[in-house]
């Protein structure tokens, strides 16, 4: 079968709708069948194409039997498309001041001298009904819904007149009683009573409820049906408590760490004001820890949050080596889309350098600023993450030294095309001090390891000593560019080039590494084998990274 004369969804929509089609390369019915399928295509085909406008066309066709093989051919020749003359679309009822309507309006892809094409009519009252149910016009509807076509003219008339109906505004909220206090509760809804409804809204605390971690179980329904007479919907929230405390262990290894043992105690909440209380603990070949925190959720339980932690690690990477204990409180909150934590740490840490052991402490408040934007942090297809952090302590301020420390690091991921993606990051970062000397280690920057420069060990990259200690560095720059192409579904195959150093002087040369990887799109995250080979000295001839977890 052949057809000839139509293209890219017109052509589709033409296969779909023509009858015969079903029996493209297949075993054709009896010859009657097949002929009167045959007669049926003209009729079928100007089904398929007035849809794109196209109300006029002629038809070449033609059913053979050849060899035992039925030939079916179709030449379509289409004449001019039909456009559209006028549009008169009005919104009645309570929504006609509604200046949001006026504004969708403009943005149609409906308007006069335009090509009809019907999905974008259909697209239209949808997006009118959507907007009418976001703005809690529960009872719109169309009373004219018009698509005029005037064949003499050979042009198209679009009437659409909505009535709104009454604007609903929230009422009396309730909850089903549970281990929560209802004042927690409240805290989770950003609506007054007598605000207008909002679907966004709904769908936001539904969200926000549905991922605080408190919950097996959350339904929010506006009871439409008890709306007062001045058309105020109540709101109730069902919800089912999660189990309490929840464990997790795992066994993981990464390049720059090892093999590793991880044990996780979550109590998802310690008492009815929801207060929470999380422990970890790792053990590896480089990096051992034990930490705690005790969390109280804030004006917004969702992403609003006061913390007391408390953090102990032993590190010993072969470049650097660090027992360090800290103790601190912070405040989380959600700034529009931008995540703030404010927070002072007590650090005191024991760290050998220059084949001396050194013993310090510092009183650090910090700011951290981190906004992450995309759809699915599991599966990125388009998205960023922005973080800045600062960070000081004053030498007469329980503090051994002066000091201050900024650190900015992005990443962009970007779909170029259905199979290829761009991904580039880059970290900067500097500090500042009266003695330098007397900064511990982990107030350092180092470079080099597998979210660095690949091709490198971790922590390889930065100033060394006359033993050939990677001693840690008052600056930080580093960036890297990366395109992988998706060869089957959920695997992609990467190359990419990563450069940057830790220094203290700017002259000093870059570090290079560049490579090649395979992407695997696990069930829990993306897991990225890497082979890199290493520019510059320390670096190495090839070097294995992996790595498990989100790309942003």
């Amino acid at each position: 079968m052949s057809i000839e004369g139509v293209s890219g969804r017109a052509a589709s929509n033409v296969r779909n709708r023509l009858s015969i089609y079903a029996y493209h390369q297949q075993t054709a019915p009896g010859a009657s069948r097949l002929r009167y399928l045959h007669e049926m295509a003209y009729r079928d085909i100007r089904a398929a194409v007035t849809p794109y406008g196209f109300y006029q066309m002629e038809l070449d066709s033609s059913l053979e039997l050849r060899d035992g093989v039925w030939q079916a051919n179709y030449r379509i020749t289409l004449g001019p498309a039909i456009t559209i003359a006028d549009v008169d679309i009005q919104v009645t009822g309570a929504g006609a001041n509604d200046s949001t309507f006026p504004n969708l309006i403009n943005r149609l892809n409906i308007r006069p001298n335009a090509q009809l094409l019907h999905a974008d009519y259909e697209r239209a009252k949808s997006r009118l009904r959507s907007l009418a149910a976001e703005r809690g016009y529960y009872e719109a509807r169309f009373a004219k819904q018009e698509l005029r076509i005037d064949l003499e003219s050979y042009t198209a008339s679009i009437v659409i007149e909505l009535d709104s109906g009454p604007r609903y505004r929230f009422g009396k909220v309730t909850f089903t009683e549970g281990h929560l206090d209802n004042d927690v509760m409240e805290r989770f809804v950003d609506f007054d009573s007598g605000d207008y409804i909002s679907s966004n809204a709904l769908l936001e605390l539904q969200l926000g409820l549905s991922d605080s971690d408190y919950f097996n179980r959350v339904e929010v329904q506006p009871l439409w049906q008890e709306a007062d007479d001045e058309y105020r919907v109540p709101v109730e929230i069902d919800y089912e408590p999660i189990l309490r405390t929840n464990y997790q262990t795992g066994i993981g290894y990464g390049t720059d760490t090892g093999a590793r043992l991880r044990f996780d105690l979550n109590r998802r909440w310690v008492n009815s004001r929801g207060h929470r209380f999380n422990s970890q603990i790792q053990l590896s070949e480089a990096l051992s820890s034990v930490a705690g925190s005790y969390i109280i959720p804030g004006r917004r339980p969702q992403t609003d949050q006061y913390a007391v932690r408390g953090l102990w690690t032993d590190e010993d990477t072969g470049n650097t080596e660090s027992e360090r204990v800290s103790l601190g409180v912070s405040w989380q909150t959600q700034l529009n889309r931008t995540q703030r934590i404010l927070a002072v740490d007590w650090l005191n840490e024991r760290d050998r350098l220059d084949g001396e052991r050194r013993d310090s402490s510092f009183l650090l408040p910090s700011a951290q600023w981190t906004r992450v934007h995309t759809e699915n942090r599991l599966n990125v297809d388009d998205g960023f993450r922005l973080a800045l952090t600062v960070r000081g302590a004053a030498e007469r301020v329980f503090s051994d030294a002066d000091f201050a420390q900024a650190t900015l690091s992005a990443k962009i991921i970007h779909r170029m095309s259905e199979r290829w993606r761009f991904l580039s990051r880059g970290e900067a970062g500097t500090s500042m001090s009266s003695d330098f000397d007397k900064i511990p280690t982990s107030l350092r920057f180092y470079a080099g390891g597998d979210t660095s420069i690949r091709g490198y060990s971790y922590r390889s990259v930065g100033p060394r000593n006359d033993m050939d200690e990677v001693t840690g560095a008052r600056h930080l720059l580093t960036g890297s560019l990366e395109v992988d192409y998706e060869f089957r579904t959920n695997w992609r195959f990467a190359v990419f080039v990563d450069s940057g150093n830790a220094f203290d002087d700017i002259a000093e040369p870059m570090k290079t590494g560049a490579g090649f990887g395979l992407r695997w799109q696990s069930p829990i995250g993306p897991v990225r084998i890497d082979l890199a080979h290493a520019f510059s000295d320390p670096g190495d001839a090839i070097r294995l990274h992996l790595t498990i977890g989100p790309d942003l």
